[in-house]
């Protein structure tokens, strides 16, 4: 049994990942609750297995308290909006960049075995072609992007310099259950709550951007395997589904999957937005052995049922 630190693990996929590791590993949890919610591991709050400490990555001491005793860490503490990213970009270079590498330097200092960073499709930018591939080169085309990929670069520079062992994760647009509204939600959050609510679809531009969708079980099968395959250390993987799907196909899932069907309404492209954006997973496949199992359209099903059933009850709880 080893002891993982999760930063980040009390949010949408933090905590998904650590209802995963709990069964066979210690899990330690650094969460500001800036964005995360107690309520996400409330199943885990009487466990031994299990501690959370309240605190940021941007604060170095909290870091050294959660991260004692870990053998490896997985870092998804992050400002994950591009819009969030362009209202307050400096706050995303703080937590991004900043808190990063406060991460990879408590790393150093405990004797950390493996560091795991969850990075993003959005990396690659505008200017490349579809599919992406892992070699591809790096061109972020909005702030969060950006942010990430300066994270990248200090992982990478963090393995060459001091040797540690360390994996990225490229995620593509992960969504399931947990994934929370608000103004900075992803589409599918947004489709959803718009149902809920009686509301059309909106869908920016002319819905023809194209999108990878995963759904976060898959994302957190190929997290644990990067945690535990020797395979894996060194090396940059796309996590999602190889398959593209645009904005307006997305919407006419949702729309047909409610009743009465939701009506879809169109408004102005927004800023910053990557017009193509899925990915390559045969390094993946390959290496990790990753293969994802939930299709699009039982994955969104499965999330409209959590949505109008689990978040609505922690809307009336006041959460």
């Amino acid at each position: 049994m080893k002891r993982i630190m999760v930063t980040g693990g009390l949010g949408f996929i933090g905590s998904n990942l650590v209802d995963h590791l709990i069964s066979t590993d210690e899990v330690t949890v650094l969460d500001d609750l800036s964005s995360g919610r107690i309520s996400n591991v409330s199943r885990h709050l009487r466990n031994p297995k299990f501690r959370f400490v309240k605190g940021s990555v941007l604060n170095p001491g909290m870091i050294d308290e959660a991260i004692g005793g870990a053998s490896a860490v997985v870092h998804l503490a992050a400002v994950v909006s591009v819009a969030l990213s362009i209202e307050k970009p400096l706050l995303a270079h703080r937590v991004n960049v900043e808190g990063t590498l406060n991460v990879l330097e408590s790393c150093l200092k405990h004797s950390v075995e493996k560091f795991v960073f969850a990075s993003s499709a959005a990396v690659y930018g505008n200017d490349l072609t579809p599919p992406f591939r892992e070699d591809c080169r790096s061109n972020p085309s909005n702030l969060y992007g950006a942010t990430k990929g300066a994270g990248e670069a200090y992982v990478k520079a963090y393995a060459q310099t001091h040797n540690l062992k360390t994996v990225i994760l490229r995620l593509m647009n992960v969504y399931g259950p947990r994934r929370s509204p608000g103004p900075y939600a992803g589409v599918i959050t947004k489709f959803a709550e718009a149902i809920s609510l009686g509301k059309p679809l909106t869908v920016y531009g002319d819905g023809e951007q194209t999108r990878d969708f995963v759904h976060v079980s898959d994302a957190i099968e190929a997290m644990t395997r990067a945690l535990h395959k020797e395979q894996a250390i060194g090396h940059t993987f796309n996590i999602g589904t190889g398959k593209p799907t645009t904005v307006s196909k997305l919407a006419a899932i949702f729309s047909h999957l409610t009743e009465p069907r939701s009506q879809i309404t169109h408004m102005p492209e927004r800023k910053g937005e990557v017009r193509a954006s899925w990915s390559n997973i045969e390094k993946a496949k390959e290496v990790l052995g990753y293969q994802p199992k939930v299709s699009l359209e039982n994955g969104i099903k499965s999330f409209i049922q959590w949505y109008n059933n689990d978040e609505s009850s922690l809307k009336a709880d006041g959460e």
